[in-house]
């Protein structure tokens, strides 16, 4: 741990007030010492309201920090009053785990005004203290100038000479020459080595272990409908009040605001922001603002905002519908995503990559990059592990173990033993900066080695067991390995069974893979492939009613 200013055991400390008592008048607050815990922060914000009613009863949600006691050169005038609690966490668990000479480099390129425009930088700037280099006994061009001869022996001076050298011009060349700064703790000069961003300034990119504010992240669901109960009561009265035609098509203001509600609950909210937009509603004012709120804390996703009579018309009339702008809307989503997943760089014009198929050795494929090549060889969406220290990830089929597709190969521990196994095709990529790469030649040869063998697997004794076979003819091998010492694959075989075990343990592992929601996309194909069907001539159709939008 550094040490602070004052001998104090800490970076900084914030004064958290609670807004709206504030605003009654009362200064309620409390200091919290950073770095801080989940916990802490908790116990912090029940004890100063956060989260309790006032005499109206609203809740009391907002805060804000008052004042700083802060004991780092230059840190107080970079904090403010909104800062992200999470973000202060961050940057404070990172100065409390440098050494004493980490924090004396951080400290001088603070000084000197590097990469120090804000909190997101200053976390950065903690994870490259490498560029900098510090002389702790240079103060000025003299200094410089002997310790490079003297020191150094960056020339070669005779001894009566040395008099006669001007050693702050030598000095004032060479900090010219590689930018560096005195400061009051030294001379420091840049290493030349690539200042990385690793914190882009996005929650997420916070690791886990800083995250302090993930008490708020959970809203219970009562809470959640009180919330959508109330805003439905406000924007009722205020579409009454400012939109005669909506006062006229709702008479009955108590389904009005029940239908308000169960749009907020279902997270259709789209319609209700341009209503409001309509009648001269800004981001700033109440309403939007409240519902910008409740879209953060549900989770709101604007690609499932879809009006349940859009998709009656698609399921009714699918070539008179809006299934067209729909089908865009979920390409556009992927090419969003595609771009995220590479990134801003160009994409190769093809991939190198090794092709792991259940009961068949590897093979080298040459496919296009992009997201829609990878969803076509593992047969559905995507996901990425990375398992191995070499810079190499599998791409599999995220729901793979959820549709039931073939176990495929183990993934084992440093000692062996599986703790996962891959079902469907997969692919073993190479991986570049910000994407995926073509596999180099010596990782295409040492992964096609480890997964050179298919693999049967069994559950024996309630642990998963793993079989080596042969790609020719897999169930044989796998009955000649095993059937002399256990007595289970030629009951599974020769008897006709399906592989109660086999089945056992693709069932384990469809278990613990989370449920995942058709995409927009795949339920409109769905309902225009039905239409389709109930509208053939040879077939006549069943009467049906439109489902819901929950059934599709």
């Amino acid at each position: 741990m550094p040490h602070y200013d004052y001998d104090k055991d800490y970076p900084f400390a914030a004064f958290i007030t609670n807004l709206g008592k504030y605003n009654e008048g009362a200064l309620v607050g409390e200091w919290v010492k950073f770095p801080t815990t989940a916990e802490e922060l908790k116990k912090v914000f029940e004890r100063i309201g956060i989260g309790a009613k006032d005499d109206f009863g609203q809740t009391y949600e907002e805060w804000f920090i008052t004042d700083y006691d802060c004991y780092v050169d230059g840190l107080y005038d970079l904090l403010g009053e909104y800062a992200n609690l999470d973000e202060l966490n961050y940057l404070a668990s990172k100065l409390d785990d440098m050494s004493q000479d980490e924090y004396e480099r951080f400290q001088a390129a603070m000084e000197i005004g590097d990469h120090t425009g804000s909190i997101q930088e200053l976390i950065n700037l903690t994870e490259n203290l490498d560029c900098y280099d510090i002389y702790p006994d240079i103060h000025d061009h003299d200094d410089l100038g002997r310790y490079y001869i003297e020191e150094l022996d960056a020339m070669q001076v005779p001894e009566h000479l040395r008099n006669y050298i001007d050693y702050e011009a030598y000095g004032r060349d060479i900090a010219l020459e590689e930018s560096g700064q005195f400061t009051d703790l030294g001379y420091v000069r840049d290493t030349g080595d690539s200042f990385h961003e690793y914190y882009d300034g996005e929650r997420g990119s916070i690791p886990e272990e800083y995250r302090v504010m993930t008490f708020q992240d959970d809203i219970p669901e009562e809470e959640i409908s009180e919330w959508a109960m109330d805003l439905a009561y406000d924007m009722d009265e205020f579409f009454r009040q400012n939109d005669p035609q909506y006062a006229a098509e709702h008479p009955e203001e108590h389904a009005a605001k029940e239908e308000i509600y169960e749009n907020l609950s279902d997270c259709r909210i789209a319609s209700l922001e341009e209503k409001l937009k309509a009648l001269g509603q800004t981001p700033e004012d109440y309403l939007p603002s409240e519902i910008e709120k409740f879209k953060d804390a549900t989770g709101y996703e604007e690609f499932l905002d879809v009006d349940p009579q859009a998709i009656r018309e698609t399921i009714e009339n699918p070539d008179q519908s809006h299934v067209d702008e729909m089908l865009a809307f979920a390409e556009q989503a992927n090419r969003e995503y595609e771009a995220e997943l590479y990134g801003q760089q160009a994409l190769p014009d093809k991939l190198t990559v090794l092709v792991v198929e259940p009961m068949k050795e590897p093979y080298v494929k040459e496919i296009d990059p992009g997201l829609h090549a990878l969803q076509a060889e593992v047969g559905g969406d995507i996901a990425a592990s990375y398992p191995f220290d070499d810079p190499v990830g599998l791409v599999l089929n995220d729901e793979g173990k959820l549709i039931g597709l073939d176990l495929n190969r183990s993934l084992r521990d440093e000692h062996g033993e599986i703790y996962d196994i891959v079902a469907g095709t997969f692919l073993v990529v190479g991986l570049g900066p910000e994407s995926f790469a073509s596999l180099p030649p010596d990782m295409i040869q040492k992964y096609t080695e480890q997964f050179k063998r298919p693999e049967l697997f069994a559950s024996i004794n309630g642990q998963i067991v793993s079989v080596p076979v042969e790609p020719e003819n897999p169930l044989r091998t796998a009955e000649m390995t095993l059937e002399d010492d256990y007595g289970m694959i030629d009951g599974i075989i020769n008897n006709g069974r399906r592989g109660e075990e086999l089945e056992k343990a693709q069932a384990e592992a469809r278990r613990t893979t989370p449920e995942k929601k058709p995409s927009i996309r795949e339920r409109v194909e769905d309902a225009k492939r039905e239409c389709a069907e109930r509208k053939s001539p040879d077939k006549p159709a069943p009467q049906k009613k439109p489902p819901e939008l929950g059934d599709l």
